[in-house]
């Protein structure tokens, strides 16, 4: 794959996996623009500190990114852990209201990857809810819908990733006319500084199964950044509004259960 002359934005690229995907892109030739909370110049062509909880924050940002851009990777994140309203503005407002911005600055035949999760996987059991807080455009009004559901942020983070999946399908309906296209990835868990807070929040005994469906391991952050690139490169342009699981082939066993035969570890 080679992204010369492309601009991409990405976000969360201080680390993990929005670090491993802005060296990667660079390293295929494109001019990243990296966007986090933590400063980190050094990882990307261009930086540009920004708060994805804060609707202001993501205002200014979308202010210094120059048009025409390529490609938009919404790779940032925060895990469970948190409290559930921060769970919900970064994960899904903040997300949105990025691209939202950063629509009209994307050339024709550009493409947007979010990444969601596995543990978003059962998007189809709360259509109803997701539906109803998708058509609420406005921040406030949309978190204030969220808050009345009461929510612990364990669950937040599982519905904030099914609201991703549905997202990208929605935005990739209305861009389709001038060929950009939306996918999202579903990593399921990956070494990087918060992987602890997911076997913490999502269940030791859990994620210990399906890395050992997997083949005894969880993913490296360039394996997530490698499938990324892929749905960025305009080689996949058939490839639009679909969720794309990346996990070794842990979901075999959460479809299949006991019929699902582990394979061997490998390194």
């Amino acid at each position: 794959m080679s992204f010369k002359d492309k601009r991409i934005v990405v976000t969360g690229v201080s680390s993990g996996v929005g670090q491993a995907t802005a060296v990667a892109l660079m390293n295929s030739g494109a001019y990243v623009i990296g966007l986090d909370v933590k400063a980190a110049s050094e990882n990307a062509n261009e930086f540009i500190l920004c708060d994805l909880s804060n609707p202001s924050s993501i205002d200014e940002a979308v202010q210094q990114i120059k048009q025409p851009i390529d490609g938009l990777a919404n790779i940032a994140g925060v895990p469970g852990s948190l409290p559930a309203d921060i769970v919900f503005k970064v994960n899904f407002l903040g997300l949105r209201h990025l691209t939202c911005l950063l629509l009209p600055k994307l050339a024709d035949k550009a493409s947007v990857v979010n990444v969601a999760s596995t543990a978003g996987a059962g998007w189809r059991n709360r259509m109803p809810l997701s539906k109803q807080l998708l058509t609420l455009s406005d921040w406030q009004q949309c978190l204030q819908g969220f808050q009345a559901l009461e929510m612990d942020a364990v669950s937040t983070y599982d519905f904030t990733k099914e609201l991703v999946i549905l997202y990208t399908m929605l935005v990739a309906s209305q861009q389709r006319h001038r060929g950009v296209r939306v996918n999202s990835i579903s990593p399921g868990a990956v070494c990087t500084p918060i992987l602890a807070d997911f076997y913490d929040t999502m269940g030791d005994e859990l994620l210990q199964s399906l890395k050992k469906q997997a083949g005894g391991r969880d993913a490296y952050p360039d394996e997530i950044a490698g499938a990324i690139l892929l749905m960025l490169d305009s080689k996949g342009f058939w490839i639009n509004g679909t969720d794309v699981i990346v996990d070794g082939g842990a979901e075999v066993l959460m479809n299949l259960e006991s019929l699902a035969t582990p394979p061997r570890p490998f390194n």
